[in-house]
């Protein structure tokens, strides 16, 4: 049943989004590791070089190559987070998990998730620049497109719009949770900076781990975020959701 207030469970969804990478590291944690962590490893080997030193590390590019960098890592961003979405959407569900099918699916989906994203980027970005509150009000507002647009099939706008309605009454909290990941991924940071530091192997080991684990901590948020919307708001079964990829 839907809850009174209709609005997100933070608790619930920090259950749910570890639950679910901890039932499941092989697939969360390794899928991100090779659709995120060895890939920005390799570009950032690639096109500059890990120095470390008093101030940590610093990562120089050079700025024909940052444009190509960026496209490639935004797809492989989008894959990872849509394959991970319907992986989350299963498993909540109570289904098993099949990793081929979780790729799949999301591949049937690829090019309109581009469009979503760009479409995103740009309203964000615009927002960011008109005093930055707008930009963050937007990116309270759409959080949950990409999944709205796995699971219920819809459209760019369509998406959007949903998850301006699913977010209703729910930003606060919203934001209060991923102030909650920023504070971890915070962490990681201070490790990078630390380990930076002392050795340049070390740094590039630890980069790798934390591109890893917020790979996968995003995807199963987000997915997580959207499911416990629907469940507050709607009283959606999350069985229900997964059925949708059946």
């Amino acid at each position: 049943m839907a809850e009174a207030a209709g609005k997100m469970d933070i608790s619930r969804v920090l259950n749910n989004t570890f639950g679910v990478i901890t039932r499941h590291p092989a697939i969360y944690l390794g899928l991100s590791f090779l659709i995120i962590g060895i890939p920005n490893a390799l570009l950032q080997t690639a096109e500059g070089n890990f120095t470390t030193g008093s101030n940590g590390f610093n990562i120089s590019t050079s700025y024909s190559s940052q444009g190509l960098s960026f496209f490639v890592l935004m797809l492989l961003s989008i894959l990872l987070q849509a394959t991970l979405i319907v992986a989350t959407l299963n498993d909540l569900g109570g289904k098993p998990l099949s990793l081929g099918e979780c790729i799949a699916t999301a591949l049937k989906k690829l090019l309109p998730l581009i469009g979503l994203g760009i479409v995103m980027g740009l309203g964000i970005g615009f927002g960011l620049l008109f005093l930055i509150i707008p930009g963050v009000i937007l990116y309270l507002m759409w959080i949950v497109a990409t999944p709205v647009m796995m699971a219920e099939d819809r459209g760019i706008i369509d998406s959007l719009k949903r998850s301006a309605q699913l977010t209703s009454g729910s930003k606060r909290l919203i934001f209060v949770l991923l102030l909650i990941f920023v504070v971890i991924t915070t962490v990681f940071g201070l490790l990078v900076a630390f380990v930076g530091s002392l050795s340049t192997p070390l740094l590039v080991l630890v980069t790798l781990a934390i591109n890893t684990i917020n790979g996968a901590l995003q995807a199963a948020g987000v997915a997580s975020i959207y499911v416990d919307l629907r469940t507050a708001r709607e009283g959606t079964d999350s069985s229900a959701l997964a059925e949708i990829f059946a």
